[in-house]
Protein backbone atom coordinates (compact mmCIF):
# COMPACT_ATOMS: atom_id res chain seq x y z
CA UNK A 1 0.00 0.00 0.00
CA UNK A 2 1.30 3.85 -1.15
CA UNK A 3 -0.43 5.90 0.53
CA UNK A 4 0.99 5.32 4.02
CA UNK A 5 4.28 6.53 2.44
CA UNK A 6 2.95 9.17 0.40
CA UNK A 7 -0.17 10.90 -1.31
CA UNK A 8 1.32 13.24 -3.25
CA UNK A 9 1.45 16.41 -0.62
CA UNK A 10 3.36 19.49 -1.45
CA UNK A 11 3.59 18.62 -5.51
CA UNK A 12 2.31 20.02 -8.15
CA UNK A 13 1.13 18.03 -11.27
CA UNK A 14 0.16 20.43 -14.56
CA UNK A 15 -2.34 19.14 -16.75
CA UNK A 16 -1.65 20.28 -20.06
CA UNK A 17 -5.20 19.37 -21.65
CA UNK A 18 -8.38 20.79 -21.91
CA UNK A 19 -8.90 22.81 -18.70
CA UNK A 20 -10.30 21.16 -15.26
CA UNK A 21 -13.69 21.50 -14.03
CA UNK A 22 -12.59 22.92 -10.67
CA UNK A 23 -15.59 23.02 -9.28
CA UNK A 24 -16.68 18.60 -9.84
CA UNK A 25 -17.15 18.06 -6.16
CA UNK A 26 -14.02 15.40 -6.03
CA UNK A 27 -11.55 18.03 -7.46
CA UNK A 28 -12.44 20.78 -5.37
CA UNK A 29 -9.54 22.16 -3.92
CA UNK A 30 -6.72 20.29 -5.86
CA UNK A 31 -7.14 22.30 -8.54
CA UNK A 32 -5.02 25.67 -8.61
CA UNK A 33 -5.43 28.87 -10.94
CA UNK A 34 -3.61 28.06 -13.86
CA UNK A 35 -4.24 29.36 -17.94
CA UNK A 36 -5.92 28.48 -20.82
CA UNK A 37 -3.83 28.70 -23.84
CA UNK A 38 -6.99 28.51 -26.45
CA UNK A 39 -10.06 29.91 -24.87
CA UNK A 40 -8.71 32.30 -21.96
CA UNK A 41 -9.38 32.30 -18.26
CA UNK A 42 -7.42 30.40 -15.57
CA UNK A 43 -7.67 26.73 -16.81
CA UNK A 44 -10.74 25.84 -14.47
CA UNK A 45 -13.21 25.38 -17.13
CA UNK A 46 -13.05 22.57 -18.82
CA UNK A 47 -13.59 23.17 -23.09
CA UNK A 48 -13.56 19.72 -23.91
CA UNK A 49 -17.40 17.75 -24.17
CA UNK A 50 -15.87 14.35 -22.87
CA UNK A 51 -14.38 16.65 -20.16
CA UNK A 52 -10.70 15.21 -21.07
CA UNK A 53 -8.87 17.70 -19.06
CA UNK A 54 -11.38 16.74 -15.53
CA UNK A 55 -10.81 13.37 -16.33
CA UNK A 56 -7.03 13.43 -15.96
CA UNK A 57 -6.85 15.14 -13.29
CA UNK A 58 -9.54 12.99 -10.98
CA UNK A 59 -7.59 9.90 -11.82
CA UNK A 60 -4.23 11.93 -10.58
CA UNK A 61 -5.78 14.00 -7.69
CA UNK A 62 -9.24 13.12 -7.32
CA UNK A 63 -9.98 13.20 -3.32
CA UNK A 64 -13.57 11.33 -3.15
CA UNK A 65 -16.53 13.03 -1.60
CA UNK A 66 -19.25 12.13 0.86
CA UNK A 67 -18.38 10.17 4.14
CA UNK A 68 -14.76 9.76 4.39
CA UNK A 69 -14.37 10.34 1.07
CA UNK A 70 -15.79 6.80 0.47
CA UNK A 71 -17.74 8.19 -3.18
CA UNK A 72 -16.84 8.93 -6.35
CA UNK A 73 -12.88 9.15 -7.64
CA UNK A 74 -10.06 8.94 -5.51
CA UNK A 75 -6.82 9.81 -7.56
CA UNK A 76 -3.57 7.83 -7.00
CA UNK A 77 -1.84 10.73 -6.07
CA UNK A 78 -4.96 12.65 -3.40
CA UNK A 79 -2.26 15.28 -1.90
CA UNK A 80 -1.33 16.57 -4.74
CA UNK A 81 -2.51 19.91 -6.27
CA UNK A 82 -3.47 20.46 -10.04
CA UNK A 83 -2.03 23.13 -12.77
CA UNK A 84 -4.37 23.36 -14.84
CA UNK A 85 -3.03 24.32 -18.25
CA UNK A 86 -5.80 24.35 -21.39
CA UNK A 87 -4.34 23.90 -24.66
CA UNK A 88 -8.01 23.56 -26.73
CA UNK A 89 -10.17 20.66 -27.69
CA UNK A 90 -10.01 18.06 -29.53
CA UNK A 91 -7.55 19.55 -32.48
CA UNK A 92 -5.25 21.52 -31.87
CA UNK A 93 -6.06 24.57 -33.97
CA UNK A 94 -3.79 27.22 -32.29
CA UNK A 95 -0.77 26.72 -33.78
CA UNK A 96 2.42 25.00 -33.30
CA UNK A 97 3.60 27.17 -30.15
CA UNK A 98 0.43 26.13 -28.01
CA UNK A 99 1.99 23.32 -26.61
CA UNK A 100 5.81 24.97 -25.76
CA UNK A 101 4.11 27.52 -24.55
CA UNK A 102 2.08 25.39 -22.04
CA UNK A 103 5.32 23.23 -20.97
CA UNK A 104 7.33 26.43 -20.42
CA UNK A 105 4.19 28.01 -18.36
CA UNK A 106 4.04 24.98 -16.38
CA UNK A 107 7.78 25.01 -15.62
CA UNK A 108 7.73 28.76 -14.78
CA UNK A 109 4.15 28.47 -12.36
CA UNK A 110 5.90 25.63 -9.76
CA UNK A 111 4.82 22.04 -11.44
CA UNK A 112 7.63 19.23 -10.12
CA UNK A 113 5.48 16.96 -12.94
CA UNK A 114 3.77 17.76 -16.32
CA UNK A 115 1.39 15.42 -17.47
CA UNK A 116 0.46 15.44 -21.25
CA UNK A 117 -2.09 13.06 -22.40
CA UNK A 118 -1.92 14.19 -26.16
CA UNK A 119 0.31 13.66 -29.23
CA UNK A 120 1.40 15.34 -32.83
CA UNK A 121 2.37 13.35 -35.49
CA UNK A 122 5.47 15.71 -36.44
CA UNK A 123 8.26 17.28 -34.43
CA UNK A 124 8.42 20.71 -33.51
CA UNK A 125 11.81 22.28 -32.94
CA UNK A 126 10.13 24.91 -30.87
CA UNK A 127 8.47 22.47 -28.86
CA UNK A 128 11.44 20.33 -28.04
CA UNK A 129 13.20 23.77 -27.12
CA UNK A 130 10.31 23.48 -24.26
CA UNK A 131 11.03 19.79 -23.39
CA UNK A 132 14.46 20.70 -22.95
CA UNK A 133 13.66 24.12 -20.89
CA UNK A 134 11.36 21.61 -18.45
CA UNK A 135 14.00 18.94 -18.09
CA UNK A 136 16.84 21.60 -17.19
CA UNK A 137 14.42 23.19 -14.78
CA UNK A 138 14.16 19.32 -12.61
CA UNK A 139 10.65 18.92 -14.11
CA UNK A 140 9.09 15.19 -14.87
CA UNK A 141 7.13 15.13 -18.33
CA UNK A 142 5.44 12.25 -18.91
CA UNK A 143 2.91 11.88 -22.14
CA UNK A 144 0.92 9.92 -24.09
CA UNK A 145 2.52 7.04 -26.46
CA UNK A 146 -0.52 7.52 -29.05
CA UNK A 147 -3.88 5.86 -29.43
CA UNK A 148 -2.87 4.56 -33.51
CA UNK A 149 -1.86 1.22 -32.49
CA UNK A 150 1.05 1.67 -34.95
CA UNK A 151 4.83 2.30 -34.19
CA UNK A 152 4.56 5.73 -35.68
CA UNK A 153 6.21 8.63 -33.01
CA UNK A 154 4.14 10.86 -31.65
CA UNK A 155 4.94 13.90 -29.99
CA UNK A 156 6.14 14.90 -27.03
CA UNK A 157 6.03 11.51 -26.24
CA UNK A 158 8.98 10.88 -28.41
CA UNK A 159 10.99 13.31 -27.36
CA UNK A 160 14.32 12.68 -25.37
CA UNK A 161 14.19 12.06 -21.34
CA UNK A 162 10.22 12.44 -21.63
CA UNK A 163 8.21 9.29 -20.16
CA UNK A 164 6.59 7.85 -23.01
CA UNK A 165 3.20 5.44 -21.44
CA UNK A 166 1.49 2.75 -23.61
CA UNK A 167 -1.46 1.18 -22.10
CA UNK A 168 -2.71 -2.21 -21.05
CA UNK A 169 -5.69 -4.40 -20.03
CA UNK A 170 -6.62 -5.78 -17.04
CA UNK A 171 -5.03 -8.67 -18.21
CA UNK A 172 -1.60 -7.24 -18.11
CA UNK A 173 -1.72 -7.11 -21.99
CA UNK A 174 -1.20 -3.94 -24.46
CA UNK A 175 -4.56 -2.41 -25.43
CA UNK A 176 -4.80 -2.79 -29.28
CA UNK A 177 -4.57 0.64 -29.84
CA UNK A 178 -1.87 1.85 -27.49
CA UNK A 179 1.39 3.00 -30.09
CA UNK A 180 4.75 1.22 -29.72
CA UNK A 181 8.38 1.61 -30.20
CA UNK A 182 10.36 3.32 -27.38
CA UNK A 183 7.59 3.11 -24.71
CA UNK A 184 9.11 3.64 -21.35
CA UNK A 185 6.56 2.40 -19.22
CA UNK A 186 2.39 1.18 -19.44
CA UNK A 187 -0.07 1.61 -17.25
CA UNK A 188 -3.77 0.15 -16.92
CA UNK A 189 -5.71 2.30 -19.91
CA UNK A 190 -8.69 0.11 -20.01
CA UNK A 191 -12.21 0.23 -18.51
CA UNK A 192 -11.20 3.20 -16.56
CA UNK A 193 -13.58 5.39 -14.42
CA UNK A 194 -13.06 8.75 -14.04
CA UNK A 195 -14.55 12.33 -13.38
CA UNK A 196 -16.07 14.01 -16.32
CA UNK A 197 -17.50 17.75 -17.36
CA UNK A 198 -21.16 17.17 -17.57
CA UNK A 199 -21.85 18.26 -14.08
CA UNK A 200 -20.20 18.30 -10.43
CA UNK A 201 -21.08 15.03 -9.82
CA UNK A 202 -20.37 13.26 -13.70
CA UNK A 203 -18.38 10.83 -14.04
CA UNK A 204 -17.17 8.56 -17.21
CA UNK A 205 -15.52 5.01 -18.65
CA UNK A 206 -13.30 4.89 -21.33
CA UNK A 207 -9.78 3.76 -22.54
CA UNK A 208 -6.57 4.72 -24.23
CA UNK A 209 -2.46 6.02 -23.07
CA UNK A 210 -4.22 9.28 -22.12
CA UNK A 211 -5.34 6.95 -19.07
CA UNK A 212 -1.85 5.36 -18.45
CA UNK A 213 -0.14 8.82 -18.96
CA UNK A 214 -2.47 9.98 -15.75
CA UNK A 215 -1.44 7.21 -13.67
CA UNK A 216 2.25 7.35 -14.48
CA UNK A 217 2.25 11.25 -13.97
CA UNK A 218 0.54 10.11 -10.31
CA UNK A 219 2.75 8.03 -9.23
CA UNK A 220 6.01 10.52 -10.52
CA UNK A 221 3.96 12.99 -7.92
CA UNK A 222 4.25 10.07 -4.74
CA UNK A 223 7.59 9.80 -5.85
CA UNK A 224 8.72 13.39 -5.55
CA UNK A 225 6.79 14.06 -2.75
CA UNK A 226 8.04 10.72 -0.54
CA UNK A 227 12.06 11.82 -1.99
CA UNK A 228 11.54 15.73 -2.75
CA UNK A 229 15.98 15.58 -2.76
CA UNK A 230 15.85 13.45 -6.21
CA UNK A 231 16.17 14.98 -9.36
CA UNK A 232 13.40 14.96 -12.04
CA UNK A 233 15.87 12.04 -13.49
CA UNK A 234 16.35 9.67 -10.22
CA UNK A 235 12.50 10.05 -10.36
CA UNK A 236 11.82 8.81 -13.69
CA UNK A 237 14.88 6.04 -12.66
CA UNK A 238 12.57 5.03 -9.73
CA UNK A 239 9.46 4.39 -11.83
CA UNK A 240 11.23 2.44 -14.09
CA UNK A 241 13.04 0.38 -11.40
CA UNK A 242 9.52 -0.13 -9.54
CA UNK A 243 7.85 -1.15 -13.34
CA UNK A 244 6.52 -4.98 -12.90
CA UNK A 245 7.95 -6.54 -16.39
CA UNK A 246 5.22 -8.96 -18.04
CA UNK A 247 5.91 -12.72 -17.74
CA UNK A 248 8.05 -13.60 -21.07
CA UNK A 249 8.89 -9.69 -21.83
CA UNK A 250 13.09 -8.90 -21.68
CA UNK A 251 13.10 -5.23 -21.18
CA UNK A 252 13.21 -2.38 -22.17
CA UNK A 253 10.41 -3.98 -24.66
CA UNK A 254 9.10 -1.67 -27.95
CA UNK A 255 5.70 -1.49 -26.43
CA UNK A 256 5.61 -2.36 -22.85
CA UNK A 257 8.71 -0.49 -21.95
CA UNK A 258 10.00 -1.43 -18.54
CA UNK A 259 6.99 -2.93 -17.51
CA UNK A 260 4.06 -2.13 -15.82
CA UNK A 261 4.66 1.13 -13.51
CA UNK A 262 3.73 -0.05 -10.14
CA UNK A 263 4.17 2.91 -6.95
CA UNK A 264 6.61 0.80 -4.47
CA UNK A 265 7.98 3.24 -2.06
CA UNK A 266 9.36 0.05 0.07
CA UNK A 267 11.82 -1.10 -2.68
CA UNK A 268 15.35 0.15 -1.95
CA UNK A 269 16.10 1.74 -5.30
CA UNK A 270 19.70 3.60 -6.03
CA UNK A 271 19.15 6.66 -7.12
CA UNK A 272 21.45 6.81 -9.56
CA UNK A 273 22.61 9.93 -11.97
CA UNK A 274 20.95 12.85 -11.60
CA UNK A 275 20.10 12.61 -15.49
CA UNK A 276 18.52 9.49 -14.84
CA UNK A 277 18.30 6.91 -17.22
CA UNK A 278 16.92 8.65 -20.43
CA UNK A 279 18.67 10.87 -22.86
CA UNK A 280 17.80 14.01 -22.24
CA UNK A 281 16.25 16.89 -24.60
CA UNK A 282 18.66 19.59 -25.99
CA UNK A 283 17.84 23.14 -27.83
CA UNK A 284 17.93 23.32 -30.89
CA UNK A 285 17.10 26.72 -30.80
CA UNK A 286 19.60 28.31 -28.77
CA UNK A 287 22.22 28.46 -31.54
CA UNK A 288 19.96 30.96 -33.42
CA UNK A 289 19.37 33.10 -30.26
CA UNK A 290 15.32 32.28 -30.09
CA UNK A 291 15.33 29.35 -27.16
CA UNK A 292 12.35 31.37 -25.60
CA UNK A 293 10.47 31.57 -29.13
CA UNK A 294 7.92 29.13 -28.52
CA UNK A 295 6.69 30.75 -24.98
CA UNK A 296 5.02 33.87 -23.76
CA UNK A 297 6.01 35.83 -26.94
CA UNK A 298 3.42 34.07 -28.77
CA UNK A 299 0.23 34.38 -26.99
CA UNK A 300 -1.01 35.46 -29.77
CA UNK A 301 -0.33 32.51 -32.14
CA UNK A 302 -2.13 31.02 -29.09
CA UNK A 303 -5.68 32.06 -29.85
CA UNK A 304 -5.46 32.12 -34.09
CA UNK A 305 -7.33 29.38 -35.76
CA UNK A 306 -3.81 27.81 -37.66
CA UNK A 307 -3.98 25.40 -40.78
CA UNK A 308 -1.65 23.69 -38.84
CA UNK A 309 -2.73 19.80 -39.36
CA UNK A 310 -1.75 19.20 -35.69
CA UNK A 311 -3.78 16.57 -34.46
CA UNK A 312 -4.27 16.31 -30.53
CA UNK A 313 -3.70 12.33 -29.54
CA UNK A 314 -6.04 12.20 -27.09
CA UNK A 315 -5.36 8.86 -25.73
CA UNK A 316 -8.87 8.32 -24.11
CA UNK A 317 -10.43 8.76 -20.77
CA UNK A 318 -11.73 6.62 -18.12
CA UNK A 319 -11.45 5.72 -14.39
CA UNK A 320 -13.73 6.10 -11.54
CA UNK A 321 -11.47 4.43 -9.54
CA UNK A 322 -8.16 4.08 -9.54
CA UNK A 323 -6.25 0.67 -10.62
CA UNK A 324 -2.90 0.80 -10.98
CA UNK A 325 -2.80 -2.74 -12.10
CA UNK A 326 -0.54 -5.37 -10.04
CA UNK A 327 -0.10 -2.55 -7.86
CA UNK A 328 -2.47 -0.30 -5.88
CA UNK A 329 -5.70 0.82 -7.64
CA UNK A 330 -8.39 2.84 -6.58
CA UNK A 331 -11.48 1.20 -7.29
CA UNK A 332 -14.43 2.65 -5.05
CA UNK A 333 -17.50 0.82 -5.11
CA UNK A 334 -20.33 3.64 -4.76
CA UNK A 335 -21.78 2.73 -1.49
CA UNK A 336 -25.01 3.14 0.36
CA UNK A 337 -27.32 6.64 0.29
CA UNK A 338 -29.46 7.43 -2.35
CA UNK A 339 -29.22 7.53 -6.27
CA UNK A 340 -29.47 3.31 -6.41
CA UNK A 341 -26.99 1.47 -8.27
CA UNK A 342 -25.49 2.95 -10.82
CA UNK A 343 -27.69 5.93 -11.41
CA UNK A 344 -26.94 9.18 -10.06
CA UNK A 345 -23.29 9.93 -9.28
CA UNK A 346 -24.65 12.51 -6.80
CA UNK A 347 -27.63 14.46 -5.26
CA UNK A 348 -26.59 17.73 -7.65
CA UNK A 349 -26.77 15.07 -10.76
CA UNK A 350 -30.68 15.01 -10.81
CA UNK A 351 -30.73 11.46 -11.25
CA UNK A 352 -28.87 11.71 -14.16
CA UNK A 353 -27.13 8.77 -15.19
CA UNK A 354 -23.33 8.78 -13.47
CA UNK A 355 -21.44 8.20 -16.73
CA UNK A 356 -21.80 10.56 -19.06
CA UNK A 357 -23.78 9.02 -22.58
CA UNK A 358 -21.42 10.06 -25.50
CA UNK A 359 -22.70 11.22 -29.03
CA UNK A 360 -20.14 8.91 -30.68
CA UNK A 361 -18.28 5.58 -30.24
CA UNK A 362 -14.84 5.49 -30.10
CA UNK A 363 -12.52 5.97 -33.33
CA UNK A 364 -8.73 5.35 -32.61
CA UNK A 365 -7.29 8.53 -34.23
CA UNK A 366 -5.43 8.30 -37.65
CA UNK A 367 -2.35 10.69 -36.84
CA UNK A 368 -3.71 13.79 -38.42
CA UNK A 369 -7.43 13.81 -36.82
CA UNK A 370 -9.28 15.53 -39.51
CA UNK A 371 -12.07 17.37 -37.21
CA UNK A 372 -12.65 14.59 -35.60
CA UNK A 373 -12.30 13.84 -31.74
CA UNK A 374 -10.26 11.75 -30.49
CA UNK A 375 -12.00 11.25 -27.18
CA UNK A 376 -13.67 7.98 -25.53
CA UNK A 377 -16.38 5.56 -25.77
CA UNK A 378 -19.44 4.70 -24.54
CA UNK A 379 -19.69 4.16 -20.64
CA UNK A 380 -19.69 0.53 -19.82
CA UNK A 381 -19.91 -1.51 -16.11
CA UNK A 382 -18.66 -0.26 -13.42
CA UNK A 383 -15.76 -1.31 -11.91
CA UNK A 384 -14.43 -3.93 -14.40
CA UNK A 385 -11.89 -5.17 -12.99
CA UNK A 386 -13.74 -7.22 -10.68
CA UNK A 387 -15.20 -6.47 -6.74
CA UNK A 388 -12.89 -8.86 -4.94
CA UNK A 389 -9.44 -8.05 -5.06
CA UNK A 390 -9.30 -4.22 -4.52
CA UNK A 391 -6.79 -3.59 -1.33
CA UNK A 392 -8.43 -0.80 0.81
CA UNK A 393 -6.47 0.83 3.29
CA UNK A 394 -6.62 1.98 6.70
CA UNK A 395 -9.49 2.94 8.30
CA UNK A 396 -7.67 6.17 9.58
CA UNK A 397 -6.26 6.64 6.08
CA UNK A 398 -7.75 10.62 5.40
CA UNK A 399 -8.82 9.85 1.73
CA UNK A 400 -10.54 7.65 2.89
CA UNK A 401 -10.62 5.15 -0.17
CA UNK A 402 -8.52 2.83 -2.00
CA UNK A 403 -4.54 2.82 -2.85
CA UNK A 404 -4.57 5.17 -5.88
CA UNK A 405 -5.09 4.68 -9.90
CA UNK A 406 -2.56 3.87 -12.80
CA UNK A 407 -5.16 4.60 -15.58
CA UNK A 408 -4.33 3.53 -18.58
Amino acid sequence: MVWPHSTGKGVVVAVIDSGVRATHVDLRGQVLEGKDFAFGGDGQTDHSPEGHGTQMASLIAGHGHGPNGDDGIMGLAPGAKILPVGIGTGVLGQGPYVVPQAIRYAVDHGAQVVSMSFGIGSPNPVEESAVAYAEQHNVVLVAASGNDGTSEKQYPASWPGVIKVGAVDKTGKLTQESQTGGVTVVAPGADIVSDTNGSDTQMFMGHGTSDSTAYVAAIAALYRSAHPNLTAGQIVNYIIKTAIPPQGITTPDPGYGYGIASPDLTMAVSPGPASGPLPQATDPLKSSGSASGGSSRNDTASSSSSSSSMGIIIGVLGGLVVLVIIVVVLVRNRRGGGGGGNGGAGGGNGGQPAYAAQPQAYQPPTGQYGGQSPYGQPPQQPNPYGGGNQQYPPQQNPYGGRGGRCRG
